[in-house]
């Protein structure tokens, strides 16, 4: 599991350390939005590809060729000096990073006790989020005294400490689970689901999306899967708009590169402390209502943030106020939240057609988010972005609050 925490270093500060690389390279707020829309754009094959491939090969094997193929195209952004070739070498990098996910996920269930799946799932994702939150401090020091093109090839390394210990330490196995398996259980499902947004085990159909016609949007309980996956879909809209040019914003504000990584360090580690007490949370409230509170408090500090880009001598205090407000406890107890109630909804219905679905909405919402994101933040400012991207979440809340469960 350690070479989840390792990797975790790599991949945790990569987005903001490409925009910013972006910025210095002399793109804006547009080039951003196509490199992260690039990726995520990847995000769709990938999940498909590799889910495939866990189903048929040795997990182990894909482990590895996932941490060695990634770590290979890290390395090469050490080289790339142009925006387009930058894009491209963190795209395909995006491909092989998510190959680790599922078998993992599966690795874990096939290595352990059924009765120690919820503490080794809760150890896999502490991990991982640990490392992110290693990568984003190291890399926030890193840039006050080295290139960033320098930091990809110190975060190389630890790529390369990845794929040896996934070489060392994971076992291998025989081809047993399938990924249907994680379905059944919480733990293994919301781990996931928390690394990657997006479960394919066949794509859907036209027929699939028929779920969104008005007949039943209008009508209750049936209309409670069509709602609660149209408030997802907002809320990745929303997430994209925000978090792609965020870093941008900042950095063209006049604050520094270490600044702008201190202030996405700062909503990491919140992120890791507020998961812990989301549980017990959700045990005391309904997970609608938790969700529509989160998205409230989430979506009133984009447009605080959004304001005070008119002002850029406040960008560093309410950024270290309002970031951490909007991705440590507004998202962890979202995304327990949402990610229960897709929980429940996959187990009672067809798993393959469900989550067909809802990955498909995801992976679109993203990229419209992440590219819509560039040319509104350019043409029209960043607080008109961070407005409309709260605004929706204000919506994606009272549907949270509309929806009746049937």
């Amino acid at each position: 599991m350690f070479s989840a925490l390792f990797f975790g270093i790599v991949n945790g500060p990569l987005s903001t350390l490409v925009s910013l690389e972006i910025l210095n390279l002399g793109g804006n707020a547009i080039d951003v939005a196509y490199a992260i829309t690039s990726a995520n754009v990847v995000l769709i094959p990938a999940s498909m590809f590799w889910g495939i491939i866990a189903d048929r090969y040795h997990l182990r094997n894909i482990i590895i060729l996932g941490f060695s193929l990634s770590t290979l195209f890290l390395s090469l952004m050490y080289f790339t000096y142009s925006i387009p070739l930058l894009t491209l070498s963190y795209s395909i990098f995006t491909f092989f990073s998510v190959a680790y996910s599922t078998p993992m996920n599966l690795l874990v269930m096939e290595t352990s006790e059924k009765s120690k799946w919820a503490y080794n799932f809760s150890r896999l994702s502490m991990l991982s989020s640990i490392g992110s939150l290693i990568g984003l401090i190291l890399s926030t020091l890193l840039v006050a005294i080295i290139r960033i093109f320098q930091v990809y090839l110190f975060l190389t390394i630890f790529g390369i400490m990845a794929l040896g210990s996934s070489v060392l330490y994971t076992p291998k196995t025989i081809i047993g689970i399938e990924r249907t398996s994680m379905l059944h259980h919480k733990e293994s499902f919301l781990t996931r689901l928390k690394m990657i947004p997006l479960i394919f085990l066949h794509f859907p159909s036209v027929h699939s999306f028929k779920m969104f016609k008005l007949s039943r949007l209008l009508r209750k309980p049936i209309n409670y899967l069509p709602l609660l996956y149209l408030a997802i879909f907002i809320f990745y809209i929303s997430s994209g708009l925000f978090n792609t040019v965020y870093p941008v914003s900042l950095y063209q504000g006049n604050l520094s590169k270490s600044e702008v990584l201190g202030i996405i360090t700062e909503g990491m580690l919140a992120q890791i402390v507020t998961f812990h007490f989301t549980g017990k949370l959700l045990e005391k409230i309904d997970e609608r209502e938790a969700a529509s509170k989160a998205l409230l408090l989430r979506g009133g500090s984009y447009i605080i943030l959004g304001i005070v880009t008119l002002f850029p001598s406040l960008l560093l205090g309410a950024g270290a106020i309002f970031y951490p407000l909007a991705a440590g406890l507004a998202f962890s107890t979202y995304y327990s939240a949402s990610n229960t109630l897709i929980f429940k909804a996959v187990g009672g219905r067809r798993q393959g057609t469900t989550l067909g679905v809802y990955s498909t909405l995801v992976g679109i919402a993203m990229f419209i988010g992440s590219l819509l994101s560039g040319y509104i933040s350019h043409y029209y400012g960043f607080i008109t972005d961070f407005i409309i991207a709260g605004t929706l979440l204000f919506i994606s809340s009272y549907i949270f609050r509309y929806i009746e469960e049937g």
